[in-house]
């Protein structure tokens, strides 16, 4: 059962008459579950230098990691760090706040 609404969301890049770009963001609505981050995946992206602050399951046909490059959870936008395919119907996406020096 799935106890969580999160928004996928996939960047849309469009320029002005200037030509200068501006980034929106066309949402997707799944349900989720949260979960928490595996200590281990905490220490190897903090090794690299993001701090990994959420974790979700969501089903494996809903998401498309070419195409979902953040996500919406209770109206904070995060980039998706990781995505793993626990199996056939259910994907872990670990997320990371806007912040980050890496975005």
């Amino acid at each position: 059962m799935w106890s969580d609404v999160l928004y996928l969301l996939e960047e849309i890049e469009t320029f002005d008459k200037l030509n200068r770009p501006h980034t929106s963001f066309k949402e997707k609505k799944v349900y989720a579950n949260k979960i928490s981050v595996k200590r281990s995946e905490y220490y190897q992206a903090q090794a690299a230098g993001f701090k990994p602050e959420k974790c979700f399951e969501i089903k494996t046909i809903e998401f498309d990691e070419d195409r979902y490059t953040h996500a919406k959870y209770n109206d904070v936008i995060y980039k998706i760090l990781r995505s793993y395919e626990v199996d056939s119907e259910t994907t872990e996406i670990t997320l990371t706040g806007l912040s980050n020096k890496h975005e």
